[in-house]
């Protein structure tokens, strides 16, 4: 689709770096923003840069497991910009645990985050997409969603799940004009590590692989620039950065030697 000023774009996870980068990206289109986040104090810090102060910017305080709250957060959005043209399910969470770690909590909030909140997104603005003469949704998944990593089951899942339920919606929405997105990154350069850092199984190996995503990852303003062309392309799928691509091909040619890389990474997690 093409993006074209006045046009209204939603973003979840809008107080993270990469949903804060996404704002500004589309803000420098003219697109007016609907901006949520489960954090008020997050949301506050994403500051939008408006071309010559033209555009609107909403703020609203979500959870996106709830689904009462994302109804009444489509119903304010609606009220507010009077139409919804992007989408874009980008709130989601990792957790570095083992299978055997994580609790049946642990992964009631996994799935209601990185699976139930693309789920609900997609479920409650399906309408007013499918209003729009021009539409697309984006969907976060990752490049774990390509294999299974050891440590982050519950990430892997939700993000192999996301990945499937976008190829469900690309070939059904198309018929109604709307474009659907897959968005698989690796490494990317923010703190969504930090936000459960101290729940990790290990604290000072979690962080080690912080330190790791920092340097090898891309920024979020690239990942941003890749997601917004993947719109105006209409791209079913894209991958991002070096990391992606590359366990991606391991994957699907070289299956064997990559499930032996990731008996080897449980073996390090393990000693």
């Amino acid at each position: 689709m093409k993006i074209e000023p006045g046009q209204v774009a939603v973003i979840t996870g809008a107080g993270g770096g990469l949903g804060s980068a996404l704002a500004q990206a589309l803000a420098a289109k003219g697109c007016h923003l609907a901006l949520a986040d489960i954090s008020e104090a997050a949301l506050e810090k994403t500051e939008i840069s408006l071309p010559d102060n033209v555009g609107k910017v909403t703020r609203h305080v979500v959870d996106v497991t709830d689904r009462a709250a994302m109804i009444c957060f489509r119903d304010a959005v609606l009220a507010a910009h009077e139409g919804v043209n992007i989408l874009i399910n980008n709130a989601g969470i990792t957790l570095q645990k083992s299978f055997s770690t994580h609790s049946l909590d642990d992964w009631d909030r996994m799935v209601g985050i990185n699976l139930n909140g693309v789920i609900y997104g997609c479920h409650v603005f399906d309408e007013a997409l499918t209003a729009a003469e021009n539409a697309h949704v984006v969907n976060l998944s990752s490049m774990s969603a390509f294999l299974g990593l050891p440590g982050q089951s519950s990430y892997c899942a939700t993000k192999a799940a996301v990945q499937l339920l976008t190829d469900s919606l690309w070939a059904e929405w198309q018929l109604k004009n709307i474009g659907v997105t897959s968005v698989h990154p690796g490494a990317i350069r923010t703190n969504m590590i930090m936000a459960t850092l101290q729940e990790s199984d290990d604290v000072e190996q979690a962080k080690k692989n912080f330190d790791i995503a920092h340097k090898t990852g891309v920024d979020a303003e690239y990942a941003a620039a890749k997601i917004i062309k993947a719109i105006e392309t209409n791209k079913k799928r894209i991958k991002i950065g070096k990391d992606a691509y590359i366990f991606h091909f391991i994957m699907r040619y070289m299956p064997g030697f990559g499930s032996f890389i990731m008996k080897r990474i449980a073996q390090k997690l393990a000693a």
